[in-house]
């Protein structure tokens, strides 16, 4: 067939304080075999140096695909990154934390999803490697990826190991190597479960961005991206590439993955979150009701209220949550 001209894909990485690993991130997007994108860095104010770091990489790499936007006040997580959304323009918008890692063919691999010809997702998701502060492996993925976390490894005393997702050690170069392989599964269901890694992990049609993302920057300075893309998987679903395609770094001063790996069930977090995840959905269906003609518009009116059912369902505890979703259904 003929030819057809791919879509344009824009990528925001925000950044704060995050001198050391900055560098290491952009230059993971500059190695991307997909060529065809542009890319802004904002900065949200770092007092540590990271904005010079920044533009001395962008100076040594002298692409104009690069771009960088100094914040003179720090305004959060959703400001910095709605900043850098205004500055872009592609149908496709990925964010990179400020010290992870992309693979080579991050870009590459979750547009070719996203042109898949059975089912056109809001969102696509990848597994990750786990590395730590001087970018050596410790772990090679995300065990509970793609799985409701609380049941991943439970009453399974003995779970078998796939023989081919163990890698090949090349003890003369010390390095690894995994068989590449490419399975893909989509996630359809309308309940609010992380299944998923980091945005760093994600590729957005950029219309969903656009409806789902939050309105309030000071509201919304932390955990943007439990809000996002919970949103947009009850919106529409995402595509999971069960493959890792980009390096979570855990270096100790991480906003929310503070623990070490040590094994097991892989809690990547010490922190008492409280009463967080009930604090965002109470956000999230106030957002849904404040914007109700935004969403019915894009929606339907029977969408956006089973979805608003399904939402107030997750806040609720037994037998009111059952309730609700069987009244989602008859919507």
């Amino acid at each position: 067939m003929t030819d057809i001209a791919l879509p344009g894909i824009s990528v925001v990485v925000t950044c704060y304080n995050c001198r050391d690993y900055i560098a290491d991130a952009i230059r993971s997007v500059a190695g991307q075999t997909l060529r065809d994108f542009e890319c802004v860095i904002v900065d949200d104010a770092s007092t540590d140096g990271s904005a010079d770091v920044v533009q001395a990489t962008l100076d040594d790499l002298a692409d104009p695909r690069f771009s960088l936007i100094r914040l003179d006040r720090n305004v959060g997580q959703t400001g910095a990154t709605r900043r850098g959304l205004a500055a872009t323009r592609g149908t496709f918008v990925c964010f990179l934390d400020s010290d992870d890692l992309w693979h080579a063919d991050f870009l590459e691999r979750h547009l070719a999803a996203h042109l898949n010809e059975t089912y056109a997702v809001g969102f696509t998701a990848c597994n990750a490697r786990l590395i730590d502060g001087q970018g050596k492996l410790i772990a090679g993925c995300v065990y509970w990826f793609g799985k409701e976390r609380a049941s991943a490894d439970r009453d399974r005393a003995f779970a078998p190991i796939d023989p081919a997702r163990v890698p090949k050690l090349d003890v003369a170069r010390g390095t690894a190597r995994w068989q590449d392989w490419t399975p893909y599964r989509l996630y359809t269901k309308r309940v609010v479960h992380w299944v998923w890694v980091s945005t760093s992990s994600m590729m957005f049609r950029r219309s969903l961005i656009n409806l789902v993302f939050p309105d309030d920057d000071e509201t919304f300075r932390l955990h943007m991206d439990f809000y996002v893309v919970v949103m947009a998987q009850m919106v529409a679903g995402s595509l999971l590439i069960d493959e890792a395609l980009y390096s979570y770094r855990l270096h100790g001063r991480n906003g929310a993955a503070d623990n070490p790996v040590l094994g097991g069930r892989l809690h990547l977090s010490s922190r008492n979150w409280g009463n967080t995840y009930t604090v965002m959905l109470d956000r999230m269906l106030a957002a849904m009701v404040d914007g109700e003609d935004r969403f019915v518009g894009a929606l339907g009116d029977r969408q956006y209220r089973r979805m608003l059912l399904r939402m107030r369902a997750a806040r609720a505890g037994w037998p009111l949550s059952w309730l609700l979703v069987a009244r989602s259904w008859l919507v």
